[in-house]
């Protein structure tokens, strides 16, 4: 029996279809997205710092369905992570939630980067690496805005298993 191979965008175009954008809007309680704006023009240490935490019931279903975004084809074995961009600052980005493994990127906030920054403009990306590839793909809340970015990723040792 011969089983087809889905392409990696196309497995990210199906995991996105199942990722409630809203969930990842609101997956830190309001104090959270308040208090990084509070202390962004500080001298505070932790105006760029995570402070950790998340609305529960939304960072558990988004874990569930990125989990089951990397069996979409069981030929394969990607790792799925969701990022945002920084309430203070959205020209930095982090990771919110990962599937089975964390990005190669690193879990740190960050500077966007080309491809990410396509995807946080709409446009579903491609980043051919030495050895295997990352997509990123806009993940969309209910008003069609843009509130995130799906990354999918195969064949690239992650940073932290």
């Amino acid at each position: 029996m011969k089983t087809n191979k889905y392409d990696l965008m196309e497995m990210a175009r199906l995991g996105v279809l199942f990722l409630p954008g809203d969930l990842l809007e609101d997956i830190m309680p309001p104090e959270r997205k308040e208090y990084p704006l509070l202390v962004a023009d500080s001298d505070s240490e932790f105006a760029l710092t995570d402070e950790i935490d998340f609305v529960e019931d939304n960072y558990n279903a988004l874990k569930r369905i990125l989990l089951l975004t990397e069996r979409i084809d069981p030929s394969r074995s990607p790792y799925a992570s969701l990022w945002i961009r920084r309430p203070e600052n959205p020209a930095l980005c982090e990771v919110m939630v990962a599937g089975s493994a964390l990005p190669s990127e690193g879990v740190h906030i960050q500077k966007l980067w080309e491809e990410i920054e396509r995807a946080f403009g709409g446009q579903p990306t491609r980043l051919n690496r030495e050895r295997g590839q990352t997509l990123y793909y806009p993940v969309r809340n209910s008003d069609e805005e843009i509130v995130g970015v799906l990354e999918l990723t195969e064949d690239v040792p992650p940073m932290f298993i």
